[in-house]
């Protein structure tokens, strides 16, 4: 593990220089000079998580992209910690779990260690925020997919209450961040974090527009925290950041969202950062029965995994290419995740932005919640295959 072991021990030498993000991105450049051996990376994987029970008769996936990295399944930790901070920012030092808590976690106060600086919470400027920069279409979805209707989860136990700015506890997982606004009929998004981050990560990677359209009209984020996961869950992301458990805490808060907040059933969607982003494939595979689409930003399958019973989710993935990696090249791990999407009859946009790793900038993020407002759950028939909206950015492409 040369590279993992290289990353690990200059996040270790920038947390007690204070040299940071600069001198991670420095050693990972360096890394990444070495050839990667798939056998010897990936020696210690085991099998791979079987479809969730009751999901049926697994979907056909399509065969891995040539050259990927792609094992069976990845050892808790394997992928070593993410950088996220993006080209605008300060660099900031990622703190993973191993290294102690992090400062500045929602669940401790403070600025987050491992988000982007310029919180707009905190009264910084948010790098590429789109209240300066892009405003996405508040064009209400389709009435409805023209698919199957989603299947929501029954409620198990008592509901959380969705209160602006609170943390839940909720099916087993500790610590759920919750933006949420008032009102009926808005979507319900789930944010999953990179490695060594926390959830306070979805205020500064999602735009701030982005929050606020999704709030403005009743919605819910719900993003997660890796430290307080839940337990027992198999790791499906390769990396010990979250578990397939989480997805049990993921099912209530669907359940009681929709129940008790309005949110609409068929606007049900997922994306994240990095792991998250290997994550949130991992919820497009699993929990096809209610999630309608996803924006995985550097993420996708890092390993072979099957669809769940249910529509198939529709697919938008931001990547940095060939110059995307930690451990493995996102730009390939995004390519396996849109081809089983595709091979399954879902519709796949992609967007290699060539800027790195979770750097996707603000006019694509705005985009891709754009997609995910035009894909509720069941479309079959997207408004967009005769063509992208002219203010998508344009290294987008229909797959």
């Amino acid at each position: 593990m040369i590279r993992a072991a290289v990353i690990a021990a200059v996040l270790a030498q920038g947390c007690a220089s204070g040299e940071g993000t600069d001198t991670m991105e420095m050693a990972m450049g360096q890394a990444q000079t070495e050839p990667m051996s798939v056998s010897a990376e990936m020696a210690t994987m085991g099998t791979p998580p079987p479809p969730r029970p009751g999901s049926g008769t697994p979907t056909p996936i399509a065969a891995p992209v040539p050259g990927q990295a792609t094992p069976e399944t990845m050892a808790p930790g394997a992928m070593g910690p993410d950088t996220m901070t993006p080209e605008t920012t300060a660099p900031e030092a990622m703190v993973p779990e191993a290294m102690g808590p992090e400062a500045g976690d929602p669940e401790a106060g403070g600025p987050e260690a491992g988000d982007p600086a310029g919180d707009p919470e905190a009264g910084d400027p948010e790098a590429g925020d789109p209240e300066t920069s892009t405003t996405p279409d508040t064009t209400s979805p389709p009435a409805t997919g023209d698919g199957p209707q989603p299947t929501i989860p029954a409620i198990d136990g008592d509901c959380p209450e969705f209160r602006d700015g609170s943390t839940i506890s909720v099916g087993g997982h500790g610590g759920v961040l919750i933006m949420s606004g008032t009102g009926s009929g808005g979507p319900l998004l789930f944010y999953w974090h990179g490695t060594g981050s926390s959830a306070g990560e979805a205020r500064r990677t999602l735009p701030a527009s982005v929050r606020s359209d999704i709030t403005g009209s009743g919605g819910i984020i719900a993003s997660f925290s890796g430290r307080q996961q839940a337990r027992g869950g198999r790791d499906c992301s390769g990396t010990g950041a979250h578990n397939m458990a989480d997805f049990d805490a993921a099912d209530q808060i669907a359940a009681c969202a929709v129940a008790n907040h309005g949110i609409d059933p068929r606007r049900i969607y997922a994306t994240g950062c990095s792991a998250g982003g290997l994550q949130t494939g991992c919820m497009a595979a699993q929990r096809g029965s209610y999630i309608a689409a996803v924006t995985p930003n550097s993420g996708g399958f890092n390993f072979r995994q099957s669809l769940s019973e249910g529509a198939t989710p529709n697919a938008f993935t931001m990547h940095g290419g060939s110059g995307d990696n930690v451990i493995v090249n996102f730009g390939q791990t995004s390519a396996s995740f849109g081809n089983v999407i595709k091979g399954a009859g879902g519709f796949w946009i992609d967007c290699n932005h060539r800027s790195g790793h979770c750097r996707a900038p603000a006019d694509l993020q705005a985009a891709g919640w754009e997609f995910l407002k035009a894909h509720p759950y069941g479309t079959k028939t997207s408004p967009y295959a005769d063509g992208l909206p002219a203010s998508f950015p344009s290294y987008c492409e229909i797959k």
